[in-house]
């Protein structure tokens, strides 16, 4: 049995060690062969494919991307598109299968090419996780893995210049990435597509964690000094007089109180 294999669609980490997999189980436990589609449908639907050996995919499950390329191509477009000239194209390279590695769109036109009367397998393939009949999909534990590092680095950053901080996450239309990153990343407030949550709220959950880091930095008084205040204490800003015999003047008390 020959077997093409074609990646579609936004590339995410794990697409070389599913056509990895995919390769050598064939051909060790079935003696299947393999080609693979270039450039996602482009490949399809224009015949155009490598023959796919078991040296070919050896050491690429931890590269980056797809060794066959991606496209957008919608598998119905085109003179050569639709399902009568894709099975004539597969008929001519001798392909009976189609193992098809792709998101939602991927693998919409996938279902309705089996519908149609081809061979399809689909392999959900999306950071977003937004697939259903699957509890994960391949690329999705990367990406949050990816936005927690992320996120840990803004929260440092944002604390040494007392700033409240926003990180924006792929997921289109769902928030699974932003729900466990921001749960790892112990983020103050997670807002994703499926519940919405008004500004004023959003605001206020952004006061009620500034308020609760306490000051934003103290001063710490020097000998002679009198008292050390905050920049939110009842002082703030309070310097008192220079002139003769008073402990030090305005100006090096900002030097001393400056943190």
């Amino acid at each position: 049995m020959k077997i093409g294999i074609m990646t579609s669609g936004g590339d995410c980490p794990g697409l070389n060690a599913v056509i990895r997999g995919a390769v050598l189980k064939g051909i060790k436990t079935y003696d299947h062969e393999f080609v693979g589609f270039l450039d996602g449908w482009r490949g399809v639907v224009e015949g155009q494919c490598i023959d796919l050996p078991r040296h070919k995919v050896r050491g690429i499950s931890k590269q980056g991307g797809t060794i066959l390329g991606t496209s957008r191509t919608n598998p119905y477009d085109g003179p050569n598109g639709g399902p009568d000239n894709i099975a004539a194209t597969l008929a001519r390279l001798g392909v009976d299968a189609v193992i098809a590695i792709g998101g939602e769109g991927t693998l919409a036109g996938a279902r309705e090419l089996t519908n149609a009367g081809l061979s399809i397998v689909g392999v959900p393939k999306t950071i977003d996780n937004d697939l259903d009949a699957t509890d994960y999909s391949f690329g999705f534990d990367t990406a949050v893995q990816i936005a927690t590092e992320a996120m840990d680095r803004l929260r440092t950053t944002g604390e040494a210049h007392h700033r409240c901080m926003i990180a924006e996450v792929m997921g289109r239309h769902v928030g699974w990435i932003a729900l466990h990153a921001g749960l790892a990343a112990g983020a103050h407030a997670i807002l994703i597509p499926e519940q919405k949550v008004p500004m004023q709220q959003v605001a206020a959950w952004v006061m009620e964690a500034s308020n609760a880091a306490g000051p934003r930095w103290w001063s710490w008084p020097k000998a002679g000094c009198p008292r050390a205040t905050t920049s939110r204490g009842p002082n703030a800003g309070w310097m008192p007089p220079a002139g003769p015999g008073s402990a030090a003047s305005a100006s090096t008390l900002r030097r001393n109180w400056s943190g």
